[in-house]
C-alpha cells in the first residue's frame, strides 16, 4: 500500500516549475497617476540575474518612446532605472524584459501609468506671497505703527 500510494505521489506530482523574473513595486507606481515632472522610471524586480540582459521601453500616449540611455541595475536593491524625456499629460506605457536569475529564460511585462497636469501656481501660490508680505507690511504701515520714536 505505502509503495502504490509513492507512486501515485510521484505520478501526480508536478514538475518543478522556473522561476520568472516579476514586476515587485514600480515608481511610477503601476496603474497610477503623477503629476507632470517625472524624470525615470524605477522598478523593483524580483527573481531577475541583475548581470542578464535587461530593457525598458516607456512610450507616451502618441507611442513614441521617451526613453534616455540604458537601464541602470542595481543588483543590491533588485532595481532598475531608467531615465526619460519630459512626459506629455496621458497614458504612458511600460515595456520590460529581464533575465530569469535560475537561467530559465526571459520575462517581460507591461504597465501603464498616467500623467495628470501639475497642479500648483494659480491663485493659491499668490495667496500666500499676499499673506506674507501683507500682514508685515500692514503692522509697519498702519498709522501708530512701529515707526521711529519721536519722544
Amino acid at each position: 500500500m505505502a509503495v502504490l500510494l509513492t507512486l501515485l505521489t510521484l505520478a501526480t506530482a508536478a514538475p518543478p516549475a522556473g522561476a520568472h523574473a516579476e514586476l515587485l513595486e514600480s515608481d511610477p507606481p503601476v496603474g497610477g497617476t503623477v503629476p507632470e515632472g517625472v524624470e525615470s522610471v524605477e522598478m523593483t524586480l524580483l527573481a531577475f540575474d541583475p548581470d542578464g540582459p535587461v530593457s525598458i521601453e516607456v512610450t507616451d500616449p502618441a507611442g513614441t518612446d521617451v526613453t534616455v540611455g540604458e537601464p541602470r541595475v542595481d543588483a543590491r536593491s533588485s532595481t532598475v532605472e531608467i531615465e526619460v524625456e519630459p512626459l506629455d499629460v496621458g497614458q504612458h506605457i511600460v515595456h520590460w524584459h529581464a533575465m530569469a536569475d535560475d537561467g530559465d529564460g526571459e520575462s517581460e511585462g507591461t504597465f501603464t501609468f498616467e500623467v495628470t497636469k501639475a497642479q500648483g501656481g494659480g491663485w493659491g501660490i499668490w495667496l500666500v506671497w499676499l499673506f506674507a508680505l501683507g500682514v508685515p507690511a500692514a503692522i509697519f504701515l498702519r498709522p501708530g505703527g512701529r515707526r521711529g520714536s519721536g519722544r
